[in-house]
């Protein structure tokens, strides 16, 4: 996908190395929460390890910067979820984290889910925001499995089953 100086593709180590990473060490560094490269947080540092091949996507600027990232999994019985959706402050507002969701959402329907989950920190609003536009509904409250306990909403699309 293209549009407006930045593509959405599938992440490739060659190519992209550690770009999720700094995106997401970035965006933490931000917020003011703790990242721990080697444990919980290594899923962005080694995509490939983590995710199916194609799974996990970066958004990357004109000149190859990766400034955006998102993943899925699946989750069993048709549930999927999506991980780790994160765009660079500069790279903000140019509806990258939209269609980054919407490329995830596209991945699980193709693989034919029945719903597609995520959990978002409470402190990120604007995305919680995106996530609605998206048609996701907020379902509940959970304390992540993280190191630190954060809080989090999780969200739910439920998919139609085809006819």
């Amino acid at each position: 996908m293209e549009a407006a100086g930045f593509r959405v593709v599938p992440y490739a180590r060659e190519r992209h190395g550690d770009g999720p990473w700094r995106v997401v060490a970035r965006v933490f560094e931000e917020y003011g929460f703790p990242f721990a490269e080697a444990d919980y947080d290594a899923d962005v540092l080694w995509p490939e390890r983590h995710y199916r091949e194609g799974w996990f996507l970066v958004a990357e600027a004109a000149d190859g910067e990766v400034v955006g990232c998102v993943g899925l999994s699946d989750e069993g019985d048709g549930e999927f979820e999506l991980h780790r959706l994160y765009v660079l402050p500069e790279a903000r507002g140019k509806g990258l984290g939209e269609r980054l969701t919407r490329e995830v959402i596209g991945l699980a329907r193709a693989a034919g889910a029945r719903r597609l989950v995520l959990f978002s920190d409470v402190a990120f609003e604007h995305a919680h925001r995106l996530y609605g536009r998206c048609g996701f509904r907020r379902n509940r409250f959970r304390y992540a499995p993280d190191p630190w306990q954060s809080r989090e909403w999780g969200f739910v699309l439920e998919f139609e089953e085809e006819r």
